[in-house]
Order: C-alpha cells, then structure tokens, then sequence
C-alpha cells in the first residue's frame, strides 16, 4: 500500500498560484491529465477494496470540491473566488499556512476532533493525507485545502479509510523526518485516535467494521504491524 500513499503525495500540476491585485490565488484545473491518471491509479488500486467511492470524473471532483469547501465544518477551508464549469477550473484563496511536523505533533488531538466533526456531518475526505490539511498561524485553525473527493454519504467504511489514510501519510512523514520519533508515534496515534472517538456519534458502527477482514486486510496493508493492531483494537474497544 505505499505506492498507493506515495501516489497521493505527488504534487499537482493541475494547481498553479498566482498574484492578482496584490492577492495570492490558487487556481485548479481538474481536466489536466497529471490529475486525471492520479485518481485513475488510485481507484483501480483500491477497488478490490470498495472502501471509498472515488471520482475520476474532472467535472465531478470540481463540483464536489465546491461542494466541501462551502459546507464542510470542523475544519476550516479557502473561500471560493470563482467556478468555471465550462473550462472545468476553480479559483479559490491562497492558505497562508503549513503542516510542520512539529505543530502536526503538538496538535494532533485537534485534527482528530476535527475529523469526527466532518464525519458527524456526514461527509468523509477520500484524500485525508497530511499534505492537504494546514495550520494557519494567524487564526491558529486547520484548513482542509483538497476537497475534490468529499462525498456527502459517509459510511463506517469510508471514515476508516479517512483515519488509515491520515495515520499511513502522517507515519510516512515521521520515517522521513527522523525514524527516531517512531518510538512515540504511537503515542501521538493514540491522541488522535483517542480525540476522534470521543466525539464521533457512530462508535459502535465504526466497532463492526473493524471486525471485518476487509478492513483488517487494507488496515494491515496501509499500517504496518503493530501499528495496525493499535489502530483495529483502539477502535473496537471504543464501543464497550
């Protein structure tokens, strides 16, 4: 399964920013073909899974994009400046901010809060790596800034594959950073795991799922042992 993280760390090329009357923006163009193999990789990896429904659809990803960025709450998102469905772009404000991995590590409880108020809303992210959430020192909030597969029909199954997806990215930048902090990264695991099951409404939901050898085979593939076995038994025990 790291080829499947890897893949969704790759930068865009379909998002360019630029300067408008002293502005930053960023501009999306979702027909670009980098966006379009991406997404057709990663469905086809995924789908003897069935965990989420990705789109590959250009227009699709920018009208759930629009979407996400208008309803979502628990995380904050960039205001939208302009839709062109014709062109199939979308033209929203620059986040000033950034996912250092020592706010990532001293804030982590909030993220997995904010993750189970999008949940308790009833959407789930599909790209819920690292890369697409930042801090924003000024309002010291977290912005969600990729929202092109949010689905508004979340289930046990796609609000797992958002938690494995954020540990898998967020345990891959740990090892690139310093394989030393592994030693208390299930630690800071545990706080987001912890943090996000506190608030969520569907614990006994999300209890079963874990039961199941769908997800405990795509859990082991995208964690590995005994991160894995930290990450099923927290959650199953989360119901009790």
């Amino acid at each position: 399964m790291k080829n499947l993280v890897e893949s969704l760390k790759e930068v865009h090329f379909q998002v360019k920013i630029i300067e408008l009357g002293g502005l930053r923006l960023v501009v999306k163009e979702y027909g670009r073909e980098p966006g379009v193999l991406k997404w057709a990789f990663i469905k086809a990896s995924t789908l003897p899974f069935q965990m989420y429904p990705f789109e590959m659809s250009p227009f699709n990803r920018l009208a759930r994009e629009v979407k996400a960025f208008k309803s979502l709450r628990g995380f904050m998102t960039p205001r939208v400046i302009l839709v062109d469905y014709r062109n199939i772009l979308l033209v929203r404000e620059f986040v000033n901010g950034s996912n250092d991995p020592q706010i990532l590590d001293q804030r982590v409880g909030e993220l997995g809060l904010a993750l189970s108020v999008v949940h308790n809303q009833g959407f789930s992210l599909g790209d819920s790596k690292v890369d697409n959430i930042v801090f924003n020192p000024e309002t010291e909030k977290w912005f969600i800034i990729d929202g092109e597969q949010v689905v508004e029909s979340a289930t046990p199954q796609t609000m797992i594959w958002d938690l494995l997806l954020f540990l898998s990215s967020y345990l891959l930048l740990t090892i690139e950073r310093s394989p030393r902090k592994l030693l208390d990264f299930r630690r800071r695991m545990l706080l987001f795991l912890n943090s996000y099951l506190e608030n969520i409404s569907v614990r006994k939901d999300l209890s079963n799922a874990v039961r199941t050898s769908q997800v405990k085979l795509i859990s082991s593939l995208m964690l590995p042992y005994p991160y894995s076995r930290v990450f099923l038994e927290t959650i199953r025990a989360s119901s009790s």
